[in-house]
């Protein structure tokens, strides 16, 4: 016979469903189980008592190695199915007080994205279930009791660590994001009550990977946004997807037609801040010099790509 006691503050019900489903494979292997509940304040314990069926003679070793390797692999799945979440809430609620539920709550999405997507050095998720199991596998090779909660906690730091830092670059990236969104909006304000100066913009990539603004007869359009833009200075520690934008806005056309096709992220706020005045250039008979939708890119490197910060 053999018996551990496993708990959870957070997500007791969910233990219980798992142990209910897991009973028939343990029953098909020899196992009859019994289960008991005991509430301790907000902790839930489920006493889990396994021994040999009469129909199937299981020695002792094979029986506690059997029962407390399901055991360690239903903990492990609930901690990434449920706990997880419930843990990089409460670690975002808990560091960040200034933040408002709606916004907690898109963070702590946010940061478990990331962690499936093994961001920062995190393990893919299959790889860090396999770990978490063989963590929880372990200790009850040595212990009769589990409370989830607190074995994530104290006895796996690391673990709690990855968490964090999940939190904390989630948070980094959702403020600059707001930020960005913000910022698109003041720029879509601004342009909507500028007049208009010209018609039409054409926006051209040149052969050697720089931008340039040209009227509807050719010109190129004057301004000092529009020679740093098509200067040497694009690429190098600047921005340019902000000094097109900037160009742009400076220029105040009424119709912006794109000759070259940018990154999405670009692509997106340029959609936003001249919001119904951007059009794609279909390439086919298209006139204008330096039109670059009528052959493919001959470089592999996008210049609207971020500028990479010195």
């Amino acid at each position: 016979m053999d018996c551990v006691q496993i708990g959870s503050y957070l997500a007791a019900d969910s233990l219980r469903r798992r142990l209910f489903c897991e009973l028939d494979y343990l029953r098909a292997q020899g196992l009859e189980i019994s289960i008991r509940y005991r509430v301790l304040g907000d902790l839930t314990l489920i006493e889990c008592t396994a021994k040999s069926s009469r129909n199937a003679l299981v020695s002792d070793q094979d029986l506690r190695r059997l029962f407390r390797r399901r055991l360690a692999n239903l903990t492990a799945s609930m901690i990434f199915d449920e706990v997880e979440g419930a843990l990089i809430l409460d670690a975002v609620r808990t560091r960040h007080p200034e933040l408002g539920e709606e916004e907690i709550r898109a963070v702590s999405e946010y940061a478990a994205a990331l962690l499936n997507e093994g961001v920062g050095g995190v393990l893919e998720p299959s790889m860090r279930l396999k770990e978490v199991t063989a963590d929880v596998e372990e200790y009850l090779c040595d212990s009769n009791a589990l409370v989830i909660e607190g074995f994530i906690r104290f006895r796996m730091k690391e673990y709690m660590e990855e968490l964090k830092r999940s939190a904390e670059e989630a948070l980094i990236r959702f403020m600059a994001e707001r930020e960005h969104r913000e910022f698109v909006r003041l720029l879509k304000y601004f342009v909507d009550i500028q007049d208009q100066r010209q018609e039409t913009v054409h926006v051209v990539r040149t052969a050697e990977n720089r931008f340039e603004l040209r009227s509807p007869e050719g010109g190129r359009v004057p301004g000092d946004y529009m020679d740093t833009l098509a200067s040497n200075m694009a690429g190098e520690g600047v921005d340019v997807a902000d000094l097109l934008i900037s160009a742009l806005i400076t220029a105040a056309p009424r119709k912006v037609v794109l000759h070259f096709e940018p990154d999405s992220a670009t692509a997106e706020t340029i959609d936003a801040v001249f919001e119904g005045r951007v059009e794609r250039c279909r390439g086919k008979d298209c006139t204008v010099e330096g039109c670059s939708m009528r052959q493919p890119s001959v470089t592999g490197e996008d210049p609207m790509a971020p500028a990479k910060r010195q």
